[in-house]
């Protein structure tokens, strides 16, 4: 049974694109040499489309200023990643594996790894409350 990787768009803008030139680069399991997807090729003029929406994005909501937001709230945005990489933990394992040609026990607790960094960070996330003096939004 060949496994493949899912197709993939960028995320620009909130949204899922082509890149501009339509190209893609093969993703390639070094284990068999097989190629099992495609992912897109993105350019230099891409990365300024993403930057610009970027930019766009900082300055779109005042009120839901990032930046000022509070510990607990980035830390739960942290933590749910977290718990969508465990959730999801078998499928992506799997992808990791036919990606980087590793065991899948190995893969597994790469994805063990992964939610864990999240984790930590919200921890570190919440404890700059404590810290500063900064006003709480979005609670």
């Amino acid at each position: 049974m060949a496994i493949t990787v899912p197709r993939r768009q960028l995320f620009i803008g909130g949204q899922w694109t082509e890149p501009l030139r339509r190209q893609t680069l093969p993703v390639v399991n070094p284990a068999t040499e097989d190629i099992i997807g495609y992912i897109p090729a993105a350019t230099s003029e891409d990365v300024e489309l993403a930057v610009e929406a970027a930019r766009k994005a900082l300055t779109r909501n005042k009120g839901n200023d990032w930046s000022k937001a509070s510990g607990a709230v980035r830390a739960r945005y942290l933590r749910a990643i977290a718990a969508k990489v465990t959730e999801r933990k078998s499928e992506l394992a799997n992808l990791e594996a036919i990606d980087c040609g590793k065991p899948l026990d190995e893969a597994a607790w790469d994805m063990d790894d992964v939610a864990g960094c999240f984790e930590y960070y919200a921890d570190l996330a919440e404890g700059l409350d404590a810290k500063q003096k900064a006003p709480l939004l979005f609670r």
